[in-house]
């Protein structure tokens, strides 16, 4: 076995303890430090995307990242009830005005020319991840907010570990050769979905209070979060190869950086979000 392998391992055993800690050990203020987290990540995360698009000589406007933070920190205002839906949103299209009222400052007409490169990086940097982490953050307003995030990770880091292993062990001779991502394979892909349907069956048979559907309805669930799981890491994949980098950064080991271990979440956390919407009615 290879010692990313070891590492990567090492990295998700340290890293569940923590998750246990943020979701039941410290759900106090709708889970205010798991939130906390989301703000910090949704920083680091836009950071390492505006380092992405420089990286193609498609630069944003200077420290357009910290904005991003305002969309994570507006839905959890929402969870707490201070704010309504409606002004939650109020915050994302005031960040894209923003922008685009940033674009008029320019005064050389040698830079008009990049300025749409500008603006279009930087509404990508505020964007993603932030409006797509903040609906992790409205997961927490739930009654069973603690067994909802429960449920929302085992689905991803089970698809995620599955796909992994079985595409180590089983799936070199079933790579897709995907352009965005060529090492990835059907086995790893079935594996994963498999793996996210098992999930939710599983949380449908010891908790149906949770996941008041049909076994049926469960295991599609299940199915459409492992493949917005999987898909979402290959849209990060297509940005970290138009890069031309491996990795998003290197601050967690046997990961990569930021956005490759967020990359999971952020397809399937609006989905999963709705569903329960839906489900709680």
């Amino acid at each position: 076995m290879s010692r990313s392998f070891f590492v990567r391992t090492a990295t998700v055993v340290v890293a569940l303890p923590v998750f246990f800690v943020l979701i039941f050990i410290l759900p106090y203020y709708n889970h205010l430090a798991l939130n906390l987290c989301a703000v910090l990540i949704t920083v680091a995360g836009a950071r390492e995307l505006q380092v992405l698009l420089s990286k193609r000589g498609i630069p944003a406007f200077p420290y357009i990242y910290f904005l991003a933070a305002l969309i994570p920190a507006a839905a959890y205002l929402e969870v707490l009830g201070l704010v309504s839906p409606a002004w939650s949103l109020a915050v994302p299209a005031s960040l894209v005005i923003l922008v685009l009222l940033r674009s008029l400052r320019v005064r050389d007409q040698k830079d008009l020319g990049f300025l749409l490169q500008r603006i279009s990086s930087s509404l990508l940097v505020i964007i993603y991840p932030a409006l797509l982490l903040s609906f992790i953050v409205r997961l927490t307003a739930f009654r069973n907010a603690r067994w909802v995030l429960l449920f929302f990770f085992s689905l991803n880091f089970a698809n995620d570990i599955a796909a992994y292993l079985a595409g180590m062990f089983l799936g070199r001779g079933t790579r897709l050769n995907y352009a965005v991502s060529p090492n990835k394979s059907a086995v790893g892909f079935s594996a994963g979905v498999l793996a996210s349907i098992g999930v939710a069956l599983l949380y449908r048979a010891v908790l149906p209070d949770l996941l008041p559907i049909s076994y049926g309805a469960a295991a599609g669930f299940g199915a459409a979060a492992g493949f917005f799981t999987i898909a979402g890491d290959l849209v990060e994949s297509a940005l970290k190869r138009s890069a031309d980098v491996k990795d998003s950064g290197g601050i967690i080991p046997g990961r990569g950086g930021i956005l490759d271990s967020i990359d999971s979440w952020l397809l399937t956390a609006p989905m999963f979000y709705f569903v329960f919407l839906w489900i709680s009615r």
